[in-house]
C-alpha cells in the first residue's frame, strides 16, 4: 500500500512539473465562423445557378504576456487555405479578422483552423 501512495505522490508532482513548466502555453486564442454569401442570380448569366463564396469571419486575442507581430490565421475551407493577417496584437489584446474569400463547392463546405504563425518579442 506504501508503494502505491509513493506511486501516485512521483505521479502527481511529475503531472505538475509537466503542467505548469514544459507543456507548452497558448498564446492566440482564435475563435471564427464560416459567412458564406451567394452571388445575385442574371437572367443573361451563362450559368444555371449562382455560385457561392465563403470567408472566414472571428476574433483573436493575445492571451500571452508579449507582443504578438505579422500574424497570420491560416484557415483550410472547401480544402482551400484562406488567410488573414494581422501586423500586431499587443497583450491581451483582441482583434477581429477576415480572411480570404474562397469558391464553395456546396453550401456545406468543411472548414477549419489549420495553423496560427506569428513573431514575438
Amino acid at each position: 500500500m506504501k508503494k502505491f501512495l509513493v506511486f501516485l505522490i512521483i505521479a502527481a508532482g511529475v503531472y505538475f512539473a509537466y503542467d505548469n513548466f514544459l507543456k507548452e502555453k497558448e498564446v492566440i486564442e482564435v475563435r471564427g465562423n464560416l459567412v458564406k454569401i451567394k452571388e445575385g442570380a442574371n437572367i443573361d448569366a451563362p450559368a444555371i445557378q449562382p455560385r457561392t463564396w465563403g470567408h472566414m469571419e472571428g476574433t483573436a486575442k493575445n492571451v500571452s504576456e508579449k507582443t504578438l507581430n505579422n500574424i497570420e490565421i491560416v484557415y483550410k475551407i472547401n480544402g482551400r487555405e484562406s488567410v488573414a493577417k494581422i501586423r500586431s496584437l499587443g497583450s491581451g489584446e483582441e482583434i477581429k479578422f477576415k480572411t480570404e474569400r474562397v469558391l464553395l463547392n456546396s453550401y456545406e463546405a468543411t472548414h477549419f483552423l489549420e495553423k496560427v504563425n506569428f513573431e514575438s518579442q
